[in-house]
């Protein structure tokens, strides 16, 4: 059905199904534990009867079992309580005389008197049942005494429900205690259901709040959360699910930027490939077009300028497969003590010839003393010099471009410092990354492919170090790093 598909409506059933069977149960168990009851507290009230009679009896016994003259002495007995039965049993447990209604009858002729010497010996207290001579099978409770027949020391044995109390009993149960058991069960039932239930629906609440929260998130909520209360075990899924919501939320985010930042990268790739691409084609197809009537210097410097892009461009695939072999640790690093001082003067002569036709300075500021480092020496000469062309594209001509290295703790500092166009705070967090440029325009007025800085950044952290950066915009930047020693 399908009002049993919620959680709350399948465990009320069940606990409709544990209640109806606990009340049974109970009503059972209710209605034991009440005759077992009545049959102490009547055993209790009636343990004198018996011996009243025995004392009235006595004198007729003694000189040996006379059942008319004691029936005599019984009648008046038993006119007062006519629910009664009355036995004479001997020692041995012979049932010697009885005085119930006529149309009685016995089924036993013996019954076992350990009963009844448990209840003499103590003194009627405690609930003791005997065996009933109307039945094979029940057991009453009864009131007993020591009588002396003859010279047989035998037992008044009263049961105090006889047949007919049994029969007044049962028509009592069939209706007034049937019905009124019944209707109390009902009332029982009915305001356990009521609160149970109540208490089930505020239970089972913060279930269908988390619920709605799921469902709301499965159709593309993503803020969606819930609100915490408690630390059970419902408080701990609500808390689980938050941080999974959080988590997946700030997964999406995350692909989001970084199919934004692919699209990017495709579009830079595009550009930096079909700038040379276009350039080589343009200047091969006009030497075509001309042929012998091109003047020899102008061919020549066509077909220079085509081999230049090339190169760029042959210089750009180099660099996108270094990066992307550094990005996933394909290259070892080989590392070996070395003077990092005389490396940095190496490259700032290599890179000199650049400088000059720039119209930059460019300056190694080397301390004596300073220790050997402890490093890849062909990927920290790529670094210096990613750092340095970097600082010398965009330093305006007049401008000064200086290495500095510096002893500290862990190692030794080393910083590129130029005094060019400096990088504005909102492009400080992305310069490390690939085909980023400050410039958005992207002009070409600048030269260079995008990844040196990301290509630097990536060999300093399989080093184990971090590459940083300090800018102010118009007065320069500060590159640097350290490497231990």
């Amino acid at each position: 059905m399908r009002i049993f598909r919620s959680f709350y409506a399948r465990l009320s059933a069940i606990f409709l199904l544990l209640i109806l069977g606990l009340g049974a149960v109970s009503v059972v168990i209710a209605f034991n534990a009440a005759g077992h009851l009545f049959d102490a507290v009547e055993q209790l009230l009636n343990r004198d009867y018996a011996e009243s009679i025995a004392v009235e009896i006595q004198p007729i016994v003694e000189a040996g079992l006379h059942t008319g003259d004691i029936a005599d002495a019984i009648h008046y007995m038993m006119v007062l309580n006519p629910m009664v039965e009355i036995y004479l049993i001997s020692s041995g447990g012979s049932i010697e005389a009885y005085f119930t209604h006529p149309e009685e009858k016995l089924l036993r002729k013996e019954i076992d008197t350990s009963p009844l010497e448990e209840f003499v010996e103590n003194n009627g207290r405690g609930l003791i049942l005997g065996e009933d001579p109307r039945s094979l099978n029940d057991k009453k409770p009864f009131s007993a005494s020591r009588l002396l027949m003859g010279a047989d020391e035998g037992f008044v044995y009263v049961i105090l429900r006889g047949q007919g109390y049994d029969r007044s009993l049962a028509e009592l149960r069939s209706s007034y205690y049937v019905r009124t058991g019944f209707t109390t069960f009902l009332l029982a039932l009915l305001l356990t259901l009521i609160v149970g239930f109540s208490l089930f629906f505020v239970v089972t609440r913060r279930l269908r709040v988390l619920s709605v929260a799921v469902r709301a998130f499965e159709h593309g909520q993503m803020d969606s959360r819930v609100e915490i209360k408690g630390s059970d075990e419902l408080g701990s899924l609500a808390r689980a699910f938050n941080d999974m919501a959080a988590s997946v939320e700030t997964g999406l985010e995350a692909l989001k930027e970084a199919e934004g930042e692919r699209k990017e990268l495709i579009a830079n790739i595009s550009h930096d490939l079909r700038s040379p691409l276009t350039s080589v084609r343009g200047h091969l197809e006009t030497v075509l077009l001309k042929g012998t009537t091109m003047p020899e210097a102008k061919r020549t410097e066509y077909l220079e300028t085509a081999l230049k892009n090339v190169s760029s461009f042959q210089r750009l695939v180099e660099e996108l497969f270094d990066l992307v072999r550094l990005e996933n640790r394909q290259i070892e690093v080989s590392m070996e003590p070395f003077g990092i001082a005389e490396l940095v003067q190496d490259v700032v002569l290599k890179l000199k010839p650049q400088a000059e036709n720039a119209g930059v300075t460019i300056d190694a500021g080397l301390s004596d003393g300073l220790p050997p480092v402890n490093a890849d020496i062909g990927m920290i000469e790529r670094v210096l010099t990613n750092l340095i062309e970097n600082a010398l594209r965009f330093t305006d001509e007049g401008g000064i471009v200086k290495v500095e290295l510096e002893e500290v703790d862990t190692g030794v500092r080393v910083t590129v410092i130029d005094n060019g166009a400096g990088i504005a705070p909102e492009d400080l967090p992305h310069i490390f990354e690939r085909f980023y440029r400050a410039d958005k325009s992207r002009d070409r007025t600048v030269s260079g492919t995008g990844i040196g800085l990301a290509i630097a950044a990536e060999i300093i952290a399989l080093h184990g170090g971090l590459i940083d950066v300090e800018s102010t915009r118009g007065k320069g930047s500060r590159f640097f790093f350290i490497l231990s020693t």
